[in-house]
């Protein structure tokens, strides 16, 4: 297998276990693969000491502890210097593979060797498990092409028009991740979007798989982006990705100048 899992875990109580398990269960049930992923679970130390794992599942699973930041980008920047493959893949403890997920990945990395980052087309789902929406599906259903005219691929045009692309569960290329400079931990909310931009304004190749392949739990109630669609003003989420469109140019975190976001006022009702 030539695809490592990482799992970051900011937070622990009874669901969170829950959740988690049911992750770690997707990758366990992987079908028609000779060798399952090594998972990485990389928290805080006071967090990886809660979670519970049966002697079956510990055998494949690696406990990377984070010191200070304990943010997601930080979190997942140090499990991919962990990394031994060559491509890696961010499964959110909140979220599942489906079983046929790395048998088709596998397949797509054996044919599109020059890809960098390959997305997977991603069922957005609540709480109840019903479905919301297809997410990424975009760079099927408007025909984006790439360079050679191929379909599939994410452009920066296509990426300025639909904002909406996400990583959850995207494969990864290592050596790329880590060239561009990773995931940028100044970048709230957008940061997803701010590296996408970023890795095509270095001429990486951006592939989705056109294959559901993910489920994606979007309204779990006290989740971080649950928390930004219900209190964050659109100005403020304007100034979000007007920020991460300019960072995107620079490879490394720059101090973000706050000013106009501390002009952005919330009405009292």
């Amino acid at each position: 297998m030539n695809t490592t899992v990482i799992i970051p875990v900011h937070e622990f109580n009874e669901k969170i276990q829950s959740l988690l398990d049911h992750a770690i269960e997707s990758v366990a049930k992987q079908e028609k693969i000779a060798v399952l992923p090594q998972i990485i679970v990389v928290g805080p130390q006071e967090v990886l000491d809660k979670i519970v794992m049966t002697a079956e599942t510990k055998t494949n699973i690696i406990f990377v502890k984070n010191e200070g930041k304990t943010d997601y980008q930080s979190q997942v920047n140090l499990a991919v210097e962990k990394v031994t493959t060559d491509y890696f893949s961010v499964l959110e403890f909140d979220d599942e593979y489906g079983t046929t997920f790395f048998r088709n990945v596998n397949k797509y990395i054996s044919a599109y060797k020059d890809i960098d980052i390959f997305l997977t087309m991603l069922i957005e789902v609540n709480e109840q498990n019903q479905g919301i929406k297809l997410t990424n599906e975009t760079v099927w259903a408007q025909q984006f092409v790439g360079e050679n005219g191929e379909m599939g691929y994410l452009n920066a045009n296509a990426l300025k028009q639909y904002t909406d692309f996400k990583l959850s569960g995207a494969v990864i290329k290592k050596s790329e991740f880590q060239n561009i400079g990773g995931y940028k931990s100044n970048i709230k909310l957008t940061f997803m979007y701010e590296f996408l931009l970023r890795a095509l304004n270095n001429a990486c190749k951006i592939f989705s798989i056109p294959k559901i392949g993910y489920k994606h739990l979007a309204t779990r109630e006290d989740s971080l982006f649950n928390n930004y669609q219900k209190t964050m003003p659109i100005d403020e989420r304007k100034f979000w990705f007007d920020t991460a469109t300019k960072e995107a140019n620079f490879m490394s975190d720059r101090a973000i100048d706050m000013s106009r976001l501390s002009k952005i006022v919330v009405d009292e009702k």
